[in-house]
């Protein structure tokens, strides 16, 4: 039997709308519920880090460490919040991380990773195409990687097995044509993306911070999350109660301007 954990805060809410990069996708959600920040959708470059859940030490350390500086270089990380690579990615990123859940958002699953996903319904984002009640069934959970791996820009597998679901993240990012990258591993270790780096299916990550070069430039700031916010022109009582301070430093800055009582950028 499934683990689950009924949880009260915050309530889930139905996006206005469905991302752009989803609606390609030979079977696009109808409707995505979502907690959390939905200014991360509009995030210039999202890498999808999905994997083992069971990773060996060398992945943990290589995951967490491409995960942080993912961040601090200004992207996001999506993944499906599972045990293993998932889990690690996300803590690592976190705030600037998106999880996709195979369960609807009232029910915490897995139940192992509680902590980090309820921190990501208030600081990150996390999303469902579940609206109430809905355990994960054995499909769900490739339902959740199509939305993942359409989400994202990039895709990185860190270790897997042959026969596992992140071998189909890996099929989908290919027929999406979206750059494939792995970790390299010993002989005999993570035979999946092995076996995709001997048939030329992905690039391999030798060093991040060459990496990190090679997809956002010299690009070294985080996104402005006030101006993301400020894009959409909310109300100046929202943005003060989002932002608090800040939002008055913004103004004495030049950077925004209040009219009629919403945000501007200037």
């Amino acid at each position: 039997m499934l683990d689950s954990h009924l949880c009260q805060n915050p309530m889930p809410k139905l996006l206005d709308s469905i991302p752009t990069s989803l609606l390609g996708l030979p079977n696009p959600p109808k409707r995505l519920f979502y907690c959390g920040d939905t200014s991360l959708l509009c995030a210039p470059i999202k890498i999808a880090i999905v994997g083992t859940r069971r990773p060996n030490p060398y992945t943990k350390q290589f995951c967490a460490i491409l995960s942080a500086q993912i961040a601090k270089a200004g992207g996001v990380v999506v993944s499906g919040g599972a045990l293993g690579v998932d889990i690690i990615a996300h803590s690592a990123a976190l705030p600037r991380t998106i999880m996709v859940s195979p369960s609807s958002l009232e029910i915490i699953y897995p139940k192992a990773n509680k902590a980090i996903i309820q921190a990501m319904m208030t600081q990150s984002l996390v999303l469902s195409e579940y609206e109430r009640d809905y355990m994960p069934q054995a499909y769900s959970f490739l339902e959740r990687n199509r939305l993942v791996v359409g989400l994202s820009d990039i895709v990185i597998i860190p270790q897997a097995d042959l026969e596992s679901g992140s071998m189909q993240s890996a099929r989908l990012s290919k027929q999406s044509h979206k750059p494939l990258f792995v970790l390299p591993h010993r002989i005999n270790e993570s035979l999946g993306t092995q076996s995709l780096l001997a048939r030329q299916q992905a690039q391999c990550i030798y060093d991040v911070q060459e990496f990190i070069a090679q997809i956002f430039g010299t690009q070294k700031e985080v996104c402005d999350e006030v101006l993301e916010f400020c894009k959409h022109a909310p109300r100046y009582e929202e943005a003060v109660q989002k932002f608090g301070e800040r939002i008055f430093q913004y103004e004495i800055e030049g950077k925004i301007v209040r009219e009629n009582g919403v945000v501007r950028i200037c």
